[in-house]
């Protein structure tokens, strides 16, 4: 727009001032040299002014409290990716400005972010004025070069087309038929366990790394629930003699390819970061030719799968003998969606290909997120543990999601895991229109950053106790608290994550196998939080365990 803007001004700048000097008979630099000259400096002093005047001097939104600690360009930047966590900063700000409904931080280029803090500024960006606001474009770009064109960044009426489509394969009824598998991957992972602590010196206990075994696990979950698959990761890890982890497949796969993708070494990082606002995957480097490879890999194993898929369904179409399945894996839905007279007639490959890596994407990290965090309270509180332990083994050795579903304190537990320790980032918008948010005017292009942990953890809202993890707050909650804009680790409203049933039960299953067959001793040693990323996933969180005799 500024490009715009400053041509054409420099172009009837150009045109006035070459008339206007051939009619005094002086000499004159050519049109396009002069108009070059114009628009160069025009934009420049454009350029100036959004970047280092009209934050500080101009702009609407300059009085809402913020920090003010920023870098003359980079403004939080900076700190940002130097941070603990991907949202602890957002967290500090919170807490340093705690009054009003949105804070306001400056990014790269002096550009200005808000971050809801209240439930209702959460409430109307996700529900009230949902489709006022859609994907930024550094992250729409971000998450498209990692997992294509899916109904993630899909926005208005396309976005509310695939979501109609896709809910009917993630409606509860649907979800519960997936109960076998994971149940299955669940025993998977303690015989994982079990390995675990036959290989280790003392034959009694045994340490896993929390998110590498459960990126293992969900990531087999997906592969049969969205490509009816099974990755088989569990059962291909094995341990060395000093009880680490080890892959026995060396071939190239999902789970190799996302470790490239979303945990690069430290130049990996720093280009991911830099991507979010300059585009850089073109630059010939290592970490860049890696991320393209992995992430050619995934799009060129998927729609090799869904023409081969395609052309099994329509060959059986063809000679009657197909018969649909309730079952079916999200692949088979969406190429049964999508053929001739089927309500999604006519809808791109590249669209297929999109929704499916997305799926496989976000429902395999934020899962293994949450079970990790899960299993990180559990070793840091023994009591909530034995609560845990003694509610789970109450219906007896066999145990359904029916009589899971009806335990009252492993459901407040999920939900006071989700509030305290959110598996994804957050989520980030930029205006579409001019709106208003909690009676604050917000200008068409700005950005809002969205961070689950800014009103999960917020004082004003829990209470001091705010970042206590205590399952018992469930069952007295008041106030503000009883919003389900409170606590919006899945998000809320018409963007709600669609696999919200799905992650609860996966949870619920594979908790109640580990809590009732392991007794988590001690985390083994300090862990970092994964920064920058898409998930707050905790690298290196190894526990302690050992199994309860029978």
């Amino acid at each position: 727009m500024d490009v715009l803007i400053c041509s054409s001004l420099a172009a009837l700048e150009a045109f006035v001032m070459v008339v206007a000097r051939s009619r005094a008979h002086h000499d004159n630099l050519p049109g396009v040299q002069m108009g070059c000259i114009l628009f160069v400096i025009q934009y420049l002093l454009l350029k100036y002014y959004r970047v280092f005047l009209y934050h500080k001097y101009f702009s609407p939104l300059r009085h809402i409290p913020g920090p003010t600690d920023n870098h003359f360009f980079f403004g939080q930047s900076i700190r940002k990716f130097k941070a603990d966590t991907t949202t602890s900063l957002y967290v500090k700000w919170m807490r340093d400005y705690p009054k009003g409904h949105l804070l306001r931080y400056i990014s790269f280029a002096n550009t200005e972010v808000l971050v809801p803090t209240s439930v209702n500024a959460v409430r109307e960006i996700l529900q009230t004025q949902c489709y006022s606001s859609q994907k930024s474009p550094g992250w729409r770009r971000m998450v498209k070069e990692m997992a294509g064109d899916g109904v993630l960044i899909m926005e208005f009426d396309r976005h509310r087309h695939h979501r109609k489509m896709l809910n009917s394969s993630f409606s509860p009824a649907n979800i519960r038929k997936l109960e076998p598998l994971l149940k299955s991957k669940a025993i998977e992972t303690c015989q994982l366990f079990d390995r675990a602590i036959a290989a280790n010196e003392d034959g009694r206990t045994g340490v896993i790394d929390c998110a590498d075994c459960f990126t293992k696990t969900t990531l087999d979950i997906m592969g049969m629930a969205v490509l009816g698959i099974d990755l088989g990761n569990l059962k291909k890890t094995g341990f060395d003699g000093q009880g680490k982890a080890n892959e026995t497949d060396a071939e190239f796969g999902f789970l190799k390819a996302y470790e490239i993708v979303f945990a690069p070494g430290t130049l990996g990082k720093t280009l991911m970061f830099i991507n979010g606002f300059v585009p850089i995957r073109w630059l010939p480097v290592q970490a860049n030719r890696e991320f393209l490879f992995a992430t050619s890999w995934l799009d060129d194993y998927i729609t090799k799968l869904l023409r081969t898929e395609r052309a099994k369904i329509k060959t059986a179409m063809d000679s009657g003998k197909y018969e649909s399945s309730d079952s079916r894996d999200l692949l088979t839905f969406l190429i049964e969606e999508s053929m001739p007279g089927a309500p999604a007639e006519g809808i791109a490959d590249s669209e297929i290909v999109g929704d499916v890596l997305q799926f496989m994407v976000a429902g395999h990290e934020t899962s293994a997120v949450m079970l990790s965090w899960c299993l990180y309270i559990i070793a840091e509180k023994p009591d909530i543990q034995a609560k845990l332990r003694e509610e789970i083994a109450a219906p007896g050795n066999s145990i359904t999601y029916g009589e899971l579903e009806k335990l009252k304190y492993l459901d407040n537990f999920i939900k006071e895991s989700l509030r305290v320790y959110p598996p994804a980032s957050g989520t980030f918008r930029q205006t579409a229109v001019d709106m208003s948010i909690s009676g604050i005017h917000i200008p068409k292009g700005t950005l809002i950053d969205l961070i689950a942990s800014v009103p999960q953890l917020n004082p004003t809202i829990w209470g001091d106790d705010a970042e206590e993890v205590d399952p018992t707050r469930w069952d007295r909650l008041s106030g503000d608290q009883l919003s389900p804009y409170a606590s919006v680790a899945f998000l809320q409203g018409p963007r709600i994550c669609i696999g919200k049933t799905l992650a609860t039960m996966e949870m619920k299953i594979i908790l109640a196998e580990l809590v009732r067959n392991f007794r988590i001793l001690r985390v083994e040693r300090p862990f970092t939080v994964r920064n920058p990323g898409f998930s707050i996933r905790p690298d290196g969180l190894e526990v302690r365990f050992e199994r309860i005799a029978t």
